[in-house]
């Protein structure tokens, strides 16, 4: 049985642990990692150099056995300028550094021991699927599919050819969502039956822009790939996580993060290990004057039998905080983001509290990539394919938000049978569960 006195002597073992007080502190965290010698050298390239390259500086962050080969991106400036940056900040590790236009040369190149996708979403798909034919170690950033067909292809992909594959859910790995999840688990919350999550933005329309000429450094046509056929325009190849051709906005950007560690946190209470919804309902509000398709203010509901988790894309602060997870007990609650955690105890009607409050405030991020990066290629150096965010484990956050999407753009209520791969009783909701490649590209199926 946990009380207080033991969760806080619990909690204070594990601050310690951390290098942190338990209560308020704002110094920044050191590593949990312990020094290691590492035998073997990684070698690794990324596609897709704008948050790829964030990956890829985790991957080499203090790892000096990981050397990038190679960097891949269809707009010839930006790759440039990337290069340029990893050869000054990481000259041991580019040694061997190699540029590419094409992501095939990149699979084709057996020199190169992995690969981290980091193009818009609807090219995910695809390269992950030529990228295990070819052999390669995959990080793959969320969300992982632009539709859950998509997903469901790369966990049969996964199944068959059983590569190193992690996706870019880093919180998994991060300092305090794990000192959060021990937290869940040592029971002080009480009964939980509710998880919210949430980000904060502006819900300002965004202005509409003409179409134009793609400027002579971008290869237009590879950046579309296997999405429709449109005129460029600036605002939509800037913004591409508000178009459905591309992206689901915010619900499967951020969202993904966040309903994936609910669903950690959801394990380390034992309450759910990642079973789908009974039901999923989601509604939304996007300016009729804005550009982009996505809406700027949602709100989707993961109905459950015994609990249930909210998405809210809103605008005002939820617990002080834009963003995060709160798991809300019956004796207390926990918040838990990218600056650290606090625990929010519930007070008797005689103001007698229920928890011993508590709270670990950090560096924003800290060493979060670096970790998940880190665990990765360690798992190509030793051939384990028990990755901190395996294929499964992203897909499955990766379903939940499209299933929330497919609620709001139908207007119903879905409810999804993993087993058929289909939605119950609901054509309306079927119709978005494929996308339609554009030649030549065709969609990843296993043959």
């Amino acid at each position: 049985m946990t009380t207080r006195r033991n969760f806080l002597k619990n909690t204070t073992m594990l601050a310690a642990g951390l290098g942190v007080s338990p209560l308020l502190s704002s110094s920044p965290l050191r590593s949990y990692q312990k020094e290691e010698v590492i035998n073997g050298k990684v070698r690794i390239a990324v596609i897709g150099v704008g948050m790829g390259c964030r990956d890829l500086q985790g991957a080499l962050t203090d790892n000096p056995w990981v050397h990038c080969v190679g960097m891949c991106d269809v707009n010839k400036v930006r790759l440039e300028e990337q290069l340029a940056r990893f050869k000054k900040d990481f000259p041991e590790q580019t040694v061997s550094i190699k540029a590419y236009t094409d992501f095939r040369e990149v699979l084709a190149n057996k020199e190169i021991d992995g690969v981290i996708i980091a193009t818009p979403d609807h090219w995910h798909p695809y390269i992950f699927a030529e990228a295990l034919k070819a052999g390669k170690a995959i990080y793959v950033e969320k969300p992982v599919g632009n539709s859950i067909s998509e997903c469901n292809a790369m966990m049969d992909f996964q199944k068959k050819y059983k590569g190193v594959v992690t996706t870019g859910l880093w919180q998994t790995s991060q300092r305090y969502f794990r000192a959060a999840n021990e937290i869940l688990k040592s029971g002080v919350l009480g009964d939980v039956y509710k998880v919210q999550l949430w980000l904060c933005q502006s819900t300002n329309p965004r202005p509409s822009v003409e179409d134009s000429e793609a400027p002579s450094t971008l290869d237009y046509d590879m950046w579309l790939g296997p999405a429709p056929e449109r005129p460029f325009n600036n605002s939509r190849f800037r913004g591409w996580r508000g178009f459905w051709d591309y992206g689901g906005g915010q619900q499967t950007d951020w969202g993904v993060h966040w309903i994936d560690s609910a669903f950690d946190g959801l394990k380390a209470l034992g309450l759910c290990d990642r079973e789908y919804p009974d039901a999923v309902f989601s509604t939304a509000y996007k300016d009729p004057a804005s550009f982009n398709e996505t809406p700027s203010c949602q709100t989707s509901i993961f109905q459950y039998k015994n609990f249930h988790i909210e998405w809210a894309q809103q605008v005002a602060y939820l617990y002080n905080r834009n963003q995060g997870v709160a798991w809300v007990g019956s004796k207390a609650t926990l918040v838990c983001n990218r600056e650290g955690y606090e625990l929010i105890p519930e007070k008797t009607r005689d103001g007698i509290l229920l928890a011993d409050r508590a709270q670990l405030v950090g560096k924003f991020e800290d060493g979060g990539v670096e970790a998940h990066a880190t665990n990765w290629c360690k798992c190509i150096l030793n051939k384990s394919i028990e990755t901190n965010s395996p294929i499964e484990k992203g897909a499955f956050a990766t379903i939940l938000a499209h299933m929330a999407n497919i609620s709001y753009r139908t207007g119903t209520r879905v409810v999804y049978d993993p087993q058929t791969r289909k939605f119950v009783d609901n054509p309306k909701a079927d119709a978005y569960l494929n996308k339609t490649y554009r030649s030549p590209w065709q969609f990843p199926n296993i043959k």
